[in-house]
């Protein structure tokens, strides 16, 4: 495995990391009245640019035949949230941010939020610069 990639991989988890406690903050407001829930399988699947983070993290993801509809609720959605660490989540999870929850982490304290979104540009200049190594 390339030295490069797993370095990287290491600092986008790290940057997940960063990032899910304001996250998981705003989701435990705003998700338990949600009537329409956005977790639906579908998004709860890997693609091929997830299992290069995984796989250069040294994690063989196994994803199980359970027989689920595309648009039933995530498979690894609970009450409480997901049961995945947000590390190790499709990055389109992490990615997504509906309108309520947008606003909701919008309305924190200016300097939380802030600071979020510049660990959320982080993220993604990161997890560019991790693929990058995988292209040509």
């Amino acid at each position: 495995m390339n030295e490069k990639a797993k370095e990287l991989a290491l600092e986008l988890k790290e940057i997940f990391d960063i990032l899910s406690p304001f996250i998981e903050r705003h989701t435990a407001m705003v998700c338990p009245q949600c009537t329409d829930v956005c977790c639906k399988d579908k998004h709860g699947r890997y693609d091929k640019d997830d299992l290069k983070f995984l796989n250069a993290l040294g994690i063989d993801i196994m994803e199980d035949s359970k027989n689920v509809d595309d648009t039933d609720p995530c498979r690894y959605l609970t009450r409480d949230g997901c049961t995945r660490e947000r590390w190790m989540r499709p990055f389109r999870c992490t990615f997504f941010f509906c309108d309520p929850l947008l606003k909701s982490m919008e309305q924190d304290d200016p300097k939380f939020y802030r600071a979020f979104v510049e660990y959320f540009r982080c993220l993604v200049d990161t997890r560019r610069k991790f693929l990058s190594l995988y292209k040509g």
